[in-house]
């Protein structure tokens, strides 16, 4: 230990215990906390174990230095600790700045680390900060009906193994937005998406009856006189639970006691050649569609996907209005995003 007792291994033992205040703080702001933020574990458990990580290899070379150092001195001239002498008005200004700048120190660390957990629950740490490639989707975001919801509480949400899956799958989108490897367009729809029941389910209640459900919409045509035209909708949501009533409706399948499972010929989920029924008793049916030339074999080899609530409602959280339903900042932005896209046809065009 005597090895460690130098100025440099002492002021990297300061930085390794401010790390490891760091991260017990923030860990008890994460299992104390109202809810959980899966990525607060960015910098409690990636870039501040970094640091410490760094501290403790400095905390080593300082020993090595200070072996270095006292190979050519006797036992009598090895002093026992660094020495203070506080009547030497030189290191006694030196040791005030080091109380000082410590004290400052774990405060801005202790501090820092709070605001880093702040920052990471908020949507423009994912929005802005983060997933930067994501701006249409941030965007729309903010003018849904989701807009007060976290991003967290929906691609992650709770529990632990999902909480690790977030954390593998970042580093490797940290990676692709650092690079620029990322695939342009962002392909849809996201393969790792969690299942709905585990999110969706939380606020949405899949067993409530809705019944039919009228919806109407106004349009307007774009000739002289802005001709009005009505599209009427009667839906029949249906719902319910056997327990209380009948099951019926469009959302039969998303009640918990039945389960839809289908196989999809595309990445994209548009083409569906094979889907499988089975209600709250126990009854399969199965649907094969009369141009598909699958096998038995491919279909008992082909992934499966349980029919969940993104499948209809694919951007619930990211709706991309047309120009003339959108709020008018996007308005505006369409907008110039029409004539940027004109002025460069244009210029194609003369060329």
């Amino acid at each position: 230990m005597r090895l460690f007792r130098n100025y440099i291994s002492m002021a990297a033992a300061a930085v390794a215990l401010a790390c490891l205040a760091s991260i017990l703080l923030l860990f008890l702001l994460e299992t104390t906390g109202r809810r959980s933020s899966p990525y607060i574990g960015i910098f409690a458990w990636m870039i501040i174990p970094a640091i410490l990580i760094c501290s403790l290899i400095v905390m080593v070379f300082g020993g090595l230095r200070e072996r270095r150092r006292l190979r050519g001195l006797s036992p009598d001239e090895v002093a026992t600790h660094p020495g203070i002498d506080l009547s030497d008005p030189r290191r006694r200004t030196y040791f005030l700045i080091f109380l000082v700048v410590s004290f400052l120190f774990v405060s801005v660390s202790a501090f820092g680390s709070y605001q880093a957990y702040e920052h990471t629950e908020s949507n423009n740490f994912c929005g802005q900060t983060c997933h930067t490639v994501m701006k249409p989707e941030f965007v729309a975001f903010q003018n849904s009906p989701h807009a007060r919801l976290e991003c967290v509480d929906c691609h992650v949400g709770e529990g632990a193994r999902w909480y690790i899956k977030a954390k593998l799958n970042g580093m490797h989108q940290l990676y692709a937005v650092t690079f620029g490897t990322y695939e342009k367009p962002i392909k849809t729809p996201v393969a790792n998406m969690r299942p709905a029941n585990d999110t969706c389910a939380h606020c949405h209640w899949a067993d409530k009856f809705l019944g039919n459900q009228l919806k109407v919409f106004d349009r307007y045509a774009y000739d002289e006189h802005n001709t009005k035209r009505r599209i009427a909708l009667l839906m029949n949501v249906g719902g319910g639970n056997p327990e209380t009533g009948p099951v019926s409706g469009i959302h039969w399948h998303m009640n918990l006691s039945n389960e839809i499972t289908f196989i999809s010929s595309d990445a994209q989920r548009q083409t569906i050649p094979w889907i499988q029924a089975k209600d709250r008793n126990g009854n399969v049916t199965v649907y094969v569609a009369a141009n598909s030339q699958l096998t038995s074999e491919q279909i008992q080899q082909a992934p499966k996907r349980r029919m969940d609530c993104i499948d209809c409602h694919n951007r619930p959280a990211h709706i991309y209005n047309p120009p003339d339903l959108a709020p008018a900042d996007r308005r505006i932005y369409a907008i110039r995003d029409i004539r940027t896209r004109g002025q460069a046809q244009a210029a194609d065009n003369a060329r």
